[in-house]
């Protein structure tokens, strides 16, 4: 239960790399990691409102799903 949590509040600060931590760099990460990057208007998308929360939730189903 401990690592789920500190996981959940990883998924929080950094995304991508809570996912990382429970997947490897495997295809969920890079998705992630897309996610995130947009939420920042990394390719020149200002979409911080709508991305951000969609890269938490991406990482926190990623780890309480796959254990």
């Amino acid at each position: 239960m401990s690592a789920t949590f500190s996981g959940i509040i990883l998924a929080f600060i950094l995304p991508p790399f809570a996912v990382a931590t429970q997947v490897g760099f495997s295809g969920a990460f890079w998705l992630n990691l897309l996610f995130w990057l947009l939420s920042f208007g990394f390719f020149g998308l200002p979409l911080l409102g709508v991305m951000w929360p969609v890269a938490v939730i991406h990482a926190i189903y990623i780890i309480v799903t796959r254990k």
